[in-house]
């Protein structure tokens, strides 16, 4: 079985644009989300998406839209290799959750992640449909909950203690949350504490330091999390380069 320091992957940064290049991986994920909206290309073997409650299964070919903040998992069918890319991009483009079994859009998908590109990817952005949906709103406790756990993720509120706040037993307080967010509490507080971990690493801080700064309680305990959400090491995330670095 391969580990992440085994697995050939790169990072590469634009601004307000990220590409992971992953191959021959037979890493999984933990169920997660990101800031950003993404694309991925499925290049070799197979992936089991699921995403909000949907299941999909992709093939060589497949490009599939997941929604900024939208919790989801991609991970190798029956333990075989895949290989992939991932775009994450900033943007306020209300994209649609879709699978996307199109030839030019793929062809086009790769010259973006080939030039990486504004132009390019403009292009992209505007052959796929978009959509106005409305978000869902939260229910009060966990939208407190959600902006307490961001708020100060290295030391949360306990969540007896706001279970009580609300008048509400702990287990209806972390299946609501679940219901409402697509995560439990323990996982959202894991995500976003990668997340940020990821924003650090980027502007170049170093590893010991960031796992402090994320509120993990040691550099394994860090490392362990960060491999389980994202299949990269912290070193491999930090290492990859932006298109404007020099070295």
């Amino acid at each position: 079985m391969t580990t992440p320091r085994d697995i050939h992957q790169t990072f590469t940064r634009l601004p307000g644009l990220e590409r992971r290049s992953t191959w021959q991986s037979t890493q999984a994920y933990k169920r997660h989300s990101h800031p950003q909206l993404s694309i991925g290309a499925i290049l070799e073997g197979g992936t089991r998406c699921v995403c909000d409650g949907q299941e999909y299964l992709l093939s060589p070919g497949d490009l599939i839209v997941i929604p900024a903040n939208a919790p989801h998992s991609c991970n190798p069918i029956q333990g075989k290799p895949r290989s992939y890319h991932m775009l994450y991009l900033d943007t306020p483009l209300p994209l649609a959750r879709q699978v996307i079994r199109n030839d030019a859009l793929f062809s086009l998908y790769l010259t973006v992640v080939e030039q990486m590109s504004a132009d390019a990817l403009t292009t992209l952005l505007s052959a796929l449909s978009l959509r106005t949906g409305v978000d869902e709103k939260l229910r009060s406790t966990s939208q407190h909950l959600q902006q307490a756990l961001l708020a100060n993720p290295v030391s949360p509120p306990s969540l007896d203690a706001f279970a009580a706040r609300f008048s509400l037993r702990k287990e209806t307080l972390i299946r609501t949350f679940k219901q409402d967010t697509g995560l439990t509490p323990g996982s959202f507080l894991n995500n976003s504490r990668v997340e940020y971990a990821k924003v650090r690493l980027r502007a170049g801080d170093e590893i010991a330091d960031v796992a402090y700064q994320s509120g993990f309680a040691d550099q394994s305990h860090f490392h362990k999390t960060f491999v389980s959400y994202t299949a990269a090491t912290p070193r491999q995330y930090a290492l990859g380069r932006s298109i404007s670095d020099n070295n």
